[in-house]
């Protein structure tokens, strides 16, 4: 896994802890989202039942208001909008999708807790009927936020400082994955699990002309290339996390969803960048092309485990 821009998903984290949203209190079970058809295969393809679960990198893909996390314009919460979970368009399966990402999300809200009023505990929308669950977590959980935040707005030294002083909740992330992909495969025993992983989207450090990128750099709010090797580092760190997890589990059923290379050609600074950067909508998230980029992959990916048989109710 690429995690150069693992602070994709850890922004919303951020967003939301300030915001107060997510905690004990929101226990109380709440009702989940409309199912939404999605996919163009004809009608006579299976209608396959899937659940997303995840963070912001699986929910947010316009505008949304930072205090409520509502999209601008719309009333939805979690900033969940056209986000790559609804642009999925395999050749072989349609969806009913039951979409009940939100940005912020930590693994607890998916599994203890939901994150604000009127949402689900995400695992909620998992029974034996689900044939497919895609999950995209764990960046929040990592206190990378912090990470992210010293090195966009203080000195390099800050930024590898506050990164080792994080570094023991990546150590922890292990055990959370662990659990989550067991509760996942107990909630859903009939289904395949799909963990996407997030897409590379930052520059190479030492790329030529990152100093002459506005979405990058700015006074007083930039990545240098100091800042972008210690991002590295930590995002490589937490790729080694998700793959202990799931050899731990070692379940035929829990599959990976590599999306490294999704934008290649299309990173931050790019002529045509597929991911926000600091002066975007949604900073530092991929934009609606790079939804439309990560869903086309991940369509390709679906169309290959159909003919494979790996996922129920496909055949």
């Amino acid at each position: 896994m690429s995690v150069r821009l693992l602070i994709s998903a850890l922004l919303g984290g951020a967003v939301a802890l300030a915001a107060g949203i997510g905690g004990p209190g929101l226990a109380v079970n709440a009702s989940l989202p409309p199912l939404l058809r999605v996919g163009r295969a004809e009608a006579s393809a299976p209608l396959i039942d899937l659940v997303v679960l995840g963070d912001s990198y699986a929910s947010a893909a316009t505008p949304f208001d930072r205090g409520t996390l509502n999209l601008v314009g719309a009333p939805s919460v979690c900033a969940r909008g056209p986000a790559w979970p609804r642009l999925l368009d395999p050749a072989s399966v349609r969806f009913s999708l039951s979409h009940v990402s939100c940005s912020g999300a930590t693994i607890p809200d998916l599994l203890d807790r939901r994150m604000r009023a009127g949402e689900p505990v995400q695992i909620q929308a998992l029974d034996a009927e689900s044939d497919l669950v895609m999950l995209s977590i764990g960046g929040n959980d990592t206190g990378f936020s912090e990470v992210f935040a010293a090195c966009r707005f203080e000195s390099e030294a800050r930024c590898a400082q506050v990164a080792a002083r994080m570094s023991p909740r990546v150590n922890a992330l292990t055990g959370s994955l662990v659990r989550l992909y067991e509760e996942v495969l107990r909630a859903a025993p009939n289904a395949l699990v799909l963990v996407v992983l997030y897409a590379d989207s930052l520059p190479n450090p030492g790329t030529p002309g990152l100093d002459a990128c506005e979405s990058l750099r700015a006074p007083g709010d930039e990545l240098s290339d100091a800042d972008l090797f210690v991002i590295e580092e930590w995002g490589r760190a937490i790729s080694g996390r998700v793959a202990e997890a799931i050899a731990i589990v070692a379940d035929p059923r829990l599959r990976v969803a590599d999306l490294a290379d999704a934008f290649a050609g299309h990173r931050i600074c790019a002529d045509e960048p597929w991911q926000w950067g600091r002066d975007g909508a949604i900073p530092f998230h991929p934009n609606l092309a790079g939804h439309a980029a990560l869903a086309a992959e991940l369509s390709k990916l679906l169309d290959q485990l159909v003919a494979s048989g790996a996922i129920p109710g496909a055949q």
